[in-house]
Parts: structure tokens; sequence; C-alpha cells
């Protein structure tokens, strides 16, 4: 049983890629910078590994025989299986056993190399292994809609139904950029893949698409100065800040170390309020009914707009697989006694 796992190396790799799945009847994972060049027209996909992750992909690479890493440096060990062949094609020979214990280790580009490939493997039927992760991708997108097709109903906005609603209204070519934090996850989860769609880090733009920024209220805060510049030159860019005022992301790190978290609850402003005193369309968004009408006026507005969407502070998404680690260090912070903050006398 094959499992295929590719990030970024295989942005020209796309057809290779699939066709190499289909004859072998591997599940096809992908990382993050992978999500937009492996998720799109591919019956075999099976969703994401690590922090972000979410469907079959963890799975899959434990429970196969061989998992081909095709252009990933993936960094979490944690996630990788220790008990199966790994063979790791890239062309860059540097990342070729950096982030786990290769097999077989091969310099050379995806898309020439997988083709290369192709006409020397022979056919098979799909079996369980990709029939069972396929299952586990299908039982995941079911539990992943919950949040989704409740949420109109709801007295807080779920991240899921606003990151939801602004896929199926974004264009089709939308560049999406997020922000680091929980926006990824929500990214990661609830915008779809497509052939003519781009998924960024928070670092990139292509000119003459739409451009949509996913922010976290943090880090929106931590690089404010930024709003002045997208509004003197009037950069069609849209951002979305997922307004829940915590560093959420941060949260969670210090309670997978086992410590009490401290410092990581912001009192932010109306951002809406502030895109409109510097000359960037600014929308409040509080209401759970007002989402879908609020997200298509504010992606249809000429010229830069910025959506500041109250969400649901307690939205929790867990990863698909908690190590031992991790969940001691969630009971250790969890079981210490709340933090009082108290002026030192001697001070």
């Amino acid at each position: 049983d094959v499992t295929i796992f590719g990030g970024d190396g295989c942005r020209f790799a796309h057809d290779e890629v699939v066709a190499l799945a289909t004859k072998i009847g591997a599940p096809v994972g992908y990382a993050y910078r992978g999500k937009q060049w492996l998720e799109w027209d591919n019956p075999n996909a099976v969703g994401m590994t690590g922090l972000l992750g979410w469907g079959g992909a963890y799975e899959a690479m434990h429970h196969g025989d061989l998992l081909l890493l095709l252009g990933t440096s993936f960094p979490f060990g944690d996630f990788y299986p220790t008990d199966c062949t790994i063979a790791q094609i890239d062309s860059r020979g540097t990342m070729l056993g950096r982030r786990t214990r290769v097999d077989l280790a091969l310099v050379g580009d995806v898309r020439e190399t997988v083709a290369a490939v192709l006409p020397l493997v022979d056919a098979k039927e799909p079996g369980h292994h990709l029939t069972h992760a396929l299952h586990v991708t299908k039982h995941w997108r079911e539990r992943m809609g919950h949040y989704v097709t409740r949420g109109p109903r709801l007295k807080r906005i779920r991240p899921e139904y606003l990151v939801s609603t602004l896929d199926e209204l974004a264009s089709d070519d939308a560049v999406f950029t997020v922000d680091t934090g929980t926006a990824c996850i929500w990214a990661a989860r609830y915008v779809t893949a497509k052939s003519g769609r781009n998924i960024l880090g928070s670092f990139n733009g292509v000119p003459g698409r739409q451009a949509i920024a996913l922010c976290g209220d943090g880090g929106l805060a931590m690089l404010m100065g930024d709003l002045l510049t997208i509004a003197a030159r009037q950069l069609p860019v849209k951002l979305v800040v997922l307004n829940n005022s915590h560093l959420d992301f941060v949260h969670i790190e210090m309670m997978e170390a086992g410590i009490e978290p401290f410092g990581t609850t912001l009192k932010n402003p109306s951002f809406a309020a502030l895109a409109d005193v510097i000359g960037i369309a600014g929308f409040r968004l509080e209401n759970p009914n007002d989402v879908r009408s609020t997200v298509d006026q504010f992606l249809t507005t000429p010229g830069p707009a910025l959506l500041d969407a109250v969400i649901d502070p307690h939205a929790l998404s867990l990863p698909p697989h908690v190590s031992l680690g991790m969940a001691e260090g969630f009971s250790l912070s969890l079981a210490k006694p709340p933090r009082r903050w108290r002026r030192d006398p001697a001070a």
C-alpha cells in the first residue's frame, strides 16, 4: 500500500501526481503549501496532516507500506510514520531527509520524475487502503460542515461558517493570503483549492486578480501601519479580520507546552471604524444572519475594503492526531491554578 504526500514542489506536477495515484490506488495527502496544487480535480485527495490537518491523510501515512514524499519539507516530525518505507523526491538535495528518516532519496524535478516512473509501475485496483482513507476524509468533511450548515442559526459567528461563505463567494481565481495563527486552520479546512486559485503565506500577491487577506486580529494589530499604505495606494485588497479578541494560536501553544496561558487576551478597537477613518471601506459583522449579504457586499466593493468579523472566541479545531506529549501539556496547563496578577508590594 502506497501513500503520496506532496508539497509546494508539486506546483507543476498536478496531472502527473494524480495520474500516478489513480494508477496505483494511492491516497494523496498534502502539506499546506501543497493544498493549492493537489486538492482540486483529485479523486484520491485525502486532506492534510499536522496541526492544521483534517481528513484521512494522517491515517493513510501511518497505515501504508510506502510513503512517497514529493516536493515537501513538512516540518512536524510527530506526524511522520516510523514503521514504513519512506521515499523522497525533491529538486533540492538539502531537503532530502531533513525532516524525517528516508530510505530512498532522489534529487529531481517532481513532474519529470513522476512522469518517468508512470510507465514503469503496474496498475492496480483501488484497495482497502485507499477506500478507508477516502471514507475517513468523507467523515471529516461531514463533521467540518456542522458549523457551516448551522451557522446562520447560532448566536455568535463561527469562523467555519464565515470562511466557508467567503470561499463560496470569492472568485475562482482569487488569491488568498493567510495570516499566521488560527486563520491558517480555517483556511486549510474551508478555503477550497481550485485550478486557478492560489493560497499563499502572508507575503505574496498576484496583480490583476482578486486578493483576499485572511487576518487574525492580533496579526493585523501588529502590522496596522500597512493599512495606511493600502489606503494611500488604494490597493484593491480585501482584508477579513477574524476578531475574537484573542491571540488564539499563542494560547494553544502555551497550553500544549504545559504553561498556563497569559497575555493572550486583546482589547480591540473597531477595525471597521478604523478602516473608514483612513480611507478603506469598513464593514462590521456581528450577526450570523448577516454573514452572506455582508460578505457579498464586502467582496464587490471597489477598491480596498476591510471586514471586521466578530467571531466566536470559543471556536476550537483539533488536529487529526493528538500526541501524548500534546495531551500531557494541555492537561498540565488546565490543572494549574488561575494566574493572579498582583502588584509587588516591594516595587
